[in-house]
């Protein structure tokens, strides 16, 4: 187990311990305004908000909230988005014009307004022991919230949300996450690549998308994702590679390539990227013209490219 990872495993953990003397793990990760726009406001429960909006209890009357939001004494429910709502309620009650940008309630336009991080962490006063390490995901870290992944959950999806929904089986879901993924879904068509297109393989396989420990970088290291289904080069060897340190995607890409083994590149230039002094005359302390200029690659001879047992030079072949 390399330094790096090692750091990170310890901060891992003193992240969960900070969270756990914290009290309540949902007061943790609230938006600022939710708890300062109205600061007086007592929670009523989401029965109340059915005295005057029918379509929206009626929505999650029928989803996967129906529960948590009107037969649960532990869920804000409307109030968890929304904030407590005594205040909105009682105002309702006492102007007859009220109009629908309330200034007594997190409106639409508030919650438009938050960033990603914010708009997750509403989800995430329920949801957080279901997905503690989300806020270490690429979604996250590039302020994809929630809602734009999961907008068939709210009453009123964002503008700009995406139109297929997630699905369950392994096609549909890769098809969900290439729509904002182009770029990895033309990869996916060149002649090397992983099985993704022909359904023996997910994104969800090697991607932590919503923070899974499993195949979490932060938590399992770099490379545990591939090592998973690649266990030969894992090792553990006498003498690695310190190439390995830096990740598998110094030398492969990881979706799909036009070389064999999905590597960057098929000649010794892949080597050059941190071997290179001077390919015409030495590498490392040895003269090598004599092997390059009549066409050698580099792995002819250090064939062991991931570690080696038997000899720090990773197994050259000697003539």
């Amino acid at each position: 187990m390399n330094a790096n990872r090692i750091v990170l495993g310890v901060t891992v953990v003193l992240a969960f311990a900070l969270l756990a003397c914290s009290g309540d793990p949902r007061e943790t990760v609230l938006p600022e305004i939710l708890k300062t726009k109205v600061p007086d406001a007592q929670p009523v429960g989401s029965e109340s908000c059915v005295d005057c909006h029918e379509a929206e209890p009626a929505f999650y009357k029928q989803g996967y909230h129906k529960g948590v939001f009107f037969h649960s004494a532990s869920s804000g429910g409307c109030e968890s988005c929304h904030g407590n709502g005594s205040v909105h309620s009682e105002y309702f009650y006492e102007n007859d014009d009220y109009q629908d940008d309330p200034h007594d309630l997190i409106g639409i336009e508030d919650l438009s307004a938050m960033t990603g991080s914010e708009k997750s962490a509403l989800c995430q006063q329920c949801h957080q022991q279901d997905f503690p390490l989300w806020p270490t995901t690429d979604h996250a870290r590039g302020q994809v919230s929630c809602w734009d992944c999961h907008p068939s959950d709210l009453h009123q999806p964002p503008r700009d949300a995406i139109d297929v929904l997630p699905a369950v089986g392994a096609q549909s879901d890769n098809d969900y996450c290439v729509q904002c993924h182009e770029s990895v879904s033309a990869e996916f068509d060149l002649q090397y690549h992983h099985r993704v297109p022909e359904g023996q393989m997910k994104c969800a396989d090697c991607h932590s998308i919503h923070g899974e420990s499993q195949n979490n970088a932060l938590v399992q290291g770099r490379n545990a994702g591939c090592q998973g289904c690649h266990p030969e080069v894992q090792g553990p060897w006498v003498y690695e590679h310190l190439g390995m340190e830096e990740g598998c995607e110094v030398c492969h890409t990881p979706h799909g390539s036009v070389n064999n083994k999905l590597l960057l590149t098929n000649d010794n230039s892949l080597c050059y990227q941190c071997h290179f002094q001077d390919p015409a005359s030495f590498l490392g302390r040895q003269p090598h013209s004599q092997f390059l200029s009549q066409g050698a690659l580099c792995y002819d001879c250090h064939f062991q490219v991931h570690g080696s047992n038997t000899h720090r030079s990773l197994n050259p072949r000697r003539f």
